[in-house]
């Protein structure tokens, strides 16, 4: 008999994992696949009929009528080997006069097999698990109408395997139980532990992360993806053997029970998986390495509920990756700065709305006009529980949802405003406010400037609009948005210079007109000759670029007498003012109407630090 071999040993390996991850082989029967084979045989009138699935070496039969007690085959003697291959159905007329099979063990003994016609059974990912055929003693004709019935009834087999995969709650692509069957598990766990004895933990693993995924899918396509994560299913399995629970709960992460009788014991454990998967392994011809990241929950089913367990377990692991960990076991600290961060983001409205939210002023030095030409608007935020809340804190939490919109035209709307009342008292000031990329982003932000602007009779051109340094460098959008504000007047301002990108090839293309030399840069430079050297460095080549420089962060006087020897052109920190109220602005103007020589006297200082 001729050997069969797979025609791409690659496919043949997946198709495998694919096939082991269904977890069908070796099973008890299904009632619904009994009644398809027996229905097969009564409509062809077959005394054999079979639900085949091809392992690696083996044809073991999931449903079988005319068989006995057999159970499986050689894969070499399986006709159904070729049926996979084939992907068709396949019929073999007389197998007596068929080079391939006449010397066939099948054929020449028990069952004595001359006719056989089979359908593949086949995945919707593509892969052929087995197949669905027909058997008879003596040779027989098998026309198109027939071959088409064999492919529905194998259809109809096919779909009761997924049905039962979908009620078994398996994932998609690896066949591994998914997030529901974990559930449930978690529940009989419970269940069974009535007396509150029982308990457990478990381990959840990402893989990629959800930026890393959209671009493994753009780079190798969803097809290439879905064979890695069933090799990476069946690196797992080969870690932590054939019959330990492996959980695929959603597209990278996988989730296993943690084994060991104690802590330390399941730490181990945990580091044996992420050292297997830390390995690099063969895809395509390509290496793969990949960086999981771990979150560790101890799982008290009398105390918790299940779906409380898994996000702990998720909590655990982002930190993890936040702190650029392997892994770490959940801690309750973690949950309480994700609760407090998620009830914040719920109180801004309110907080909008009920004037929890309000404006302080930090005065700028010009130092060419040696005045204070201008403020820059800070946001506070007096909760009504929580007390005050700091802007490093909620700024960062709003920018980062939708919120930030209606939050930075609330700024638009009280700095600008602000400005009015004060130029009808005849002081004359620009007013700065830092933006967000996503405002820039949004379609009618130029729009809305320009509206407030013209609402409360400001002119444009008294506007800084500040921004950070990745912003402006990420999407022409940002750039286009910039390039229009600065076109209606207002003036442009990078904030935060020399903490991100530094692009200063990018740098020379945007509508930029004034830089601000971080604070981190500044405050070392009375103590740090380099730190010294560096600020005048950048402050001379942005000179050279045509650009403004300011110098944030300044607190004493020594910082200040160095940055003004630099050739800063404005200055804003502590050792100037603290933000002031709107209310305190016009007499600190009439106090510090000009400067007189190169730095504050001893008074000034102490009376704008009071």
């Amino acid at each position: 008999m001729e050997h069969r071999q797979p025609r791409d040993p690659a496919a043949e390996q997946d198709r495998l994992m694919a096939l082991r991850a269904i977890n069908l082989l070796d099973t008890a029967p299904l009632d619904t696949l009994d009644q398809i084979t027996r229905l097969a045989s009564e409509i062809f009138n077959m005394p054999i009929s079979l639900i085949t699935l091809v392992d690696a070496h083996r044809q073991w039969f999931k449903s079988s009528v005319g068989m006995g007690d057999v159970q499986e085959t050689s894969r070499d003697d399986a006709f159904c080997a070729w049926t996979i291959e084939q992907r068709n159905v396949m019929v073999v007329e007389d197998a007596t006069r068929d080079p391939r099979f006449a010397d066939n063990a099948l054929v020449q003994g028990t069952p004595h097999i001359v006719f056989y016609a089979g359908a593949p059974l086949l995945l919707t990912s593509g892969h052929a698990l087995g197949s669905l055929c027909v058997i008879d003693t003596k040779a027989r004709s098998f026309n198109r109408q027939q071959q088409g019935q064999l492919a529905t009834l194998a259809s109809l087999a096919m779909a009761q395997i997924e049905l039962h995969q979908r009620a078994g709650r398996v994932h998609e692509v690896t066949r591994l139980p998914n997030r529901a069957q974990l559930m449930h598990d978690l529940q009989d766990l419970r269940a069974q532990s009535a007396q509150g004895t029982a308990g457990g933990g478990m381990v959840l693993i990402d893989l990629l992360g959800h930026l890393r995924l959209q671009a493994a899918v753009r780079a190798v396509g969803i097809g290439r993806l879905e064979q890695i994560l069933r090799e990476i299913a069946a690196k797992l399995r080969a870690i932590v053997g054939a019959d330990w629970p492996i959980y695929h709960v959603s597209e990278t992460r996988f989730c296993v029970p943690l084994r060991g009788a104690d802590t330390a014991q399941q730490e181990r454990f945990a580091q044996q998986l992420l050292a297997g998967l830390q390995a690099p392994f063969q895809h395509g011809g390509v290496a793969v390495e990949l960086t999981p990241r771990a979150g560790l929950v101890a799982y008290r089913p009398h105390i918790e509920n299940a779906a409380d367990a898994l996000r702990k377990a998720s909590s655990a692991m982002q930190e993890a990756a936040a702190r650029g960990r392997d892994y770490l076991w959940h801690d309750d600290a973690f949950d309480a700065a994700h609760q407090r961060a998620f009830h914040l983001l719920q109180d801004v409205p309110a907080g909008l709305e009920q004037g929890h939210f309000r404006l302080v002023y930090q005065p700028k030095l010009n130092l060419r006009q040696r005045t204070f030409s201008g403020v820059e608007a800070l946001a506070r935020w007096q909760h009504p529980t929580l007390g005050d809340i700091a802007p490093g804190e909620f700024i960062a939490l709003i920018e980062g949802t939708p919120l930030i919109h209606a939050f930075t035209l609330w700024v638009l709307n009280t700095a600008i405003g602000q400005l009015a009342q004060w130029r009808e008292q005849g002081i004359q000031l620009t007013m700065a406010f830092n933006v967000s990329p996503r405002n820039l982003d949004e379609a009618g932000f130029v729009e809305q400037v320009r509206k407030v602007c013209a609402r409360h009779g400001v002119p444009p051109d008294s506007l800084h609009i500040e921004c950070t340094e990745t912003a402006v460098m990420t999407k022409q959008e940002t750039r286009d948005a910039l390039t229009a504000l600065q076109q209606m007047g207002a003036q442009i301002s990078l904030d935060d210079f020399g903490m991100g990108y530094s692009n200063l090839a990018c740098l020379r293309e945007l509508p930029v007109e004034m830089l601000k030399l971080d604070q981190s840069l500044i405050k070392p430079v009375d103590t740090n000759p380099r730190a010294l050297h560096l600020v005048k460095s950048l402050v001379f080549m942005g000179h050279s670029l045509g650009y403004r420089m300011l110098a944030e962060g300044v607190e004493t006087r020594a910082v200040y007498d160095l940055v003004v020897e630099a050739g800063c052109d404005a200055i804003q920190g502590y050792y100037l003012s603290r933000p002031l109220e709107a209310a305190d602005i016009p007499g600190f103007m009439a106090a510090h109407p000009a400067l007189a020589g190169p730095a504050l006297d001893a008074g000034h200082t102490q009376a704008t630090l009071a």
